[in-house]
């Protein structure tokens, strides 16, 4: 088989060493704290290299999921490719209906408040931007 001949299969090439050096080499060290507070959990993502679009948070029952994605721009072909991924548990006493997320300064600040849950099913939050 000559690969030069095979142009779909050069071009699937390319595209999945593009998204290699882009795992690779594209993405800065994402830091990730969590603080008690007295009405509730901080949770600080600082994500220098991540736009918000990219960046969702997922709320179930005692957790949060927090990841973000890329989706490559000249390939329409629905490959999503995962940047990071953290999921923290939370205590039953944490009010996962109510979280609130910030973007900002290439930061995503999100405040889980101490109350009870109504509903036990997962909801993606909205992430607010400044």
């Amino acid at each position: 088989m000559n690969l030069l001949k095979n142009k779909d299969l050069l071009r699937n090439l390319l595209y999945q060493g593009d998204q290699l050096n882009t795992l690779g080499g594209g993405v800065t060290q994402i830091d990730f704290s969590i603080e008690n507070l007295d009405d509730g959990f901080s949770i600080m993502v600082n994500a220098p290299s991540i736009e918000a679009e990219q960046l969702k948070v997922i709320s179930d029952q005692n957790s949060l999921q927090i990841f973000a994605t890329i989706i490559h721009p000249a390939v329409n072909s629905g490959v999503v490719i995962p940047l990071f991924y953290r999921k923290v548990e939370l205590p039953i006493f944490a009010n996962t209906d109510d979280v609130d997320a910030v973007h900002h300064d290439n930061r995503l600040e999100i405040f889980v408040p101490i109350g009870k849950n109504s509903r036990n099913n997962k909801k993606e939050v909205n992430i607010k931007q400044i």
